[in-house]
């Protein structure tokens, strides 16, 4: 009887082990299952949270267009951009338009400017407590009026890049601020990055990034789709209109604004 019984525990016990190993596995394979779809999650509200930001700096440009008859300054290269205090500051794009966004017309903030998915890249640049951006103005159209942008709904005033830096780089840029192309001509519209076989610009949410828009407006756009004549570019020297990120980053280009 004893016998009887003791053999009944000890089945007992090895079929609640079995039991429990089947939970187990069946929580492994919903995690693996879960954990992706959480992360893609997680980069999704990223990616929304940047566009709202982009939204933003939508209204304020048109704004700042309105009341100063221009688009904003084409300073770049502009270090601790929102300090005022900082050596060689002068007037930039991003200090320009701050006093129009929310929260900062009596206290100017970066925080705007900034991509949740967007990381310092560990060198000189490195954003800084008052100054922080991952965002790139287009020095095409710096100063100009939206009265000569050809299509402004299609030219990109803003694209993203993953890097968050304390610098106002205007993106494209103009060429001979770096000692490139021609007179009056413009380069690094993209920059391939080596590291990850991908561009370090507009491919930060999903292959894709936000911008805004010269009309004012902010959408999301896969980095495939982008030509250089979206940042208002045409033929240049050694860059052609229709150019893609598989094109030079260096190429050079002029401006096909009226």
């Amino acid at each position: 009887m004893k016998t009887s019984l003791a053999k009944r525990k000890s089945g007992l016990r090895a079929f609640t082990l079995i039991e429990l190993l089947v939970v187990v596995a069946i929580i492994a394979i919903l995690a693996s299952l879960l954990i992706p779809a959480l992360a893609a999650a997680k980069k999704k509200a990223r990616s929304s949270s940047c566009l709202s930001n982009m939204c933003q700096i939508g209204i304020a440009l048109i704004l700042y267009e309105t009341d100063h008859q221009k688009l904003p300054p084409r300073a770049s290269q502009v270090a601790d951009f929102m300090n005022p205090k900082s050596p060689g500051w002068r007037n930039n794009c991003l200090y320009a338009i701050a006093p129009y966004l929310q929260n900062s017309v009596n206290h100017p903030s970066s925080e705007v400017y900034v991509c949740p998915e967007s990381e310092k890249p560990g060198d000189a640049s490195d954003a800084t407590e008052l100054s922080a951006t991952s965002y790139l103005p287009n020095a095409v159209i710096m100063e100009k009026l939206s009265a000569q942008v050809p299509n402004p709904a299609d030219l990109i005033f803003i694209q993203e890049t993953i890097r968050l830096v304390s610098y106002t780089a205007l993106r494209p840029a103009v060429a001979a601020d770096f000692g490139l192309c021609g007179r009056e001509q413009y380069t690094y519209w993209h920059v391939f990055n080596p590291a990850t076989r991908f561009d370090w610009y507009s491919t930060t949410h999903f292959l894709g990034g936000n911008f805004v828009f010269t009309d004012g407006h902010a959408e999301y756009r896969k980095a495939s789709r982008l030509r250089a004549f979206h940042f208002g570019l045409k033929g240049g020297s050694s860059g052609k209109y229709d150019d893609d990120q598989n094109a030079s980053s260096t190429a050079c280009y002029s401006a096909d604004l009226e």
